[in-house]
């Protein structure tokens, strides 16, 4: 669906397929507009079908597994009735909760979702969600470590001086959310196995401009020295935590 790929998704992202069928239900109820994707005129609409889209993204598991041909039944009947001209979320969230599908996220699930590990199909959509000045339409964007993964490895952690327990933990936490950002494919591939403060002074030479990159991707202090990554690490989850947590309470 182009209008799914306009939003900055893809097959990668998306793991609720089934989410999409309303979406193009209600897209075709409008007459299925050529400039549905791009023109001002449905901006709002776009706006609401991401929300939706993103929360079915990062439910964990329960929504669009059993029953699903009642509440696809259901949902459709909201899109049928409910006055066009708007993306009825409002809606189509009460209906799903008392169903027992509900769209809302506990403190847990807010945890959980703090602590994603790269191999989480969901951590494209969360990346972009989080960062939404990132334009994942207009350029192709990989998932970046801020610490390279590379250096995580269990001789060269011990060549930094770090024991085995705590290297293990290291190596846990490198893959997870704390350390993940978004990155343009060619920035990405120039970046490699460089440390951030030294990545960010050459390829951002300007001060203030290397500390508005900070500001933008919730990084804080960024330390020079692989020891100190565990204290980035963590200030850097919370941050980001209470970013979700306020994005998903806005929703």
């Amino acid at each position: 669906m182009q209008l799914v790929t306009s939003l900055g998704f893809d097959s990668n992202s998306i793991r609720a397929h089934s989410a999409l069928l309303p979406i193009a239900y209600y897209v075709y109820n409008l007459g299925a507009p050529s400039n549905f994707d791009s023109s001002a005129q449905y901006e709002d609409d776009r706006n609401a079908i991401k929300e939706w889209l993103v929360r079915s993204i990062l439910k964990a598991s329960g929504i669009w597994g059993s029953g699903l041909d009642t509440l696809l039944t259901a949902l459709r009947e909201v899109l049928r009735t409910t006055d066009r001209g708007h993306f009825p979320t409002t809606e189509l969230y009460a209906t799903m909760a008392q169903r027992g599908k509900s769209l809302d996220f506990m403190r847990e699930e807010i945890e959980d979702l703090a602590d994603m590990r790269i191999s989480d199909r969901r951590v494209f959509a969360l990346l972009a969600l989080l960062f939404p000045f990132i334009d994942v339409r207009t350029h192709h964007f990989h998932i970046d470590h801020v610490f390279p993964k590379s250096l995580f490895t269990p001789s060269r952690l011990r060549d930094a001086g770090i024991e085995e327990e705590s290297a293990k933990t290291l190596s846990d936490r490198v893959n997870r959310l704390g350390n993940l950002q978004l990155l343009e494919g060619v920035v990405n591939n120039e970046k490699r196995a460089k440390m951030p403060m030294a990545w960010m002074q050459e390829f951002i030479p300007d001060e203030e401009k290397r500390q508005q990159h900070r500001d933008l991707h919730l990084f804080g202090e960024v330390p020079e020295h692989i020891t100190e990554f565990m204290p980035f690490y963590e200030a850097r989850r919370e941050r980001l935590r209470d970013r979700i947590a306020e994005l998903v309470s806005r929703m």
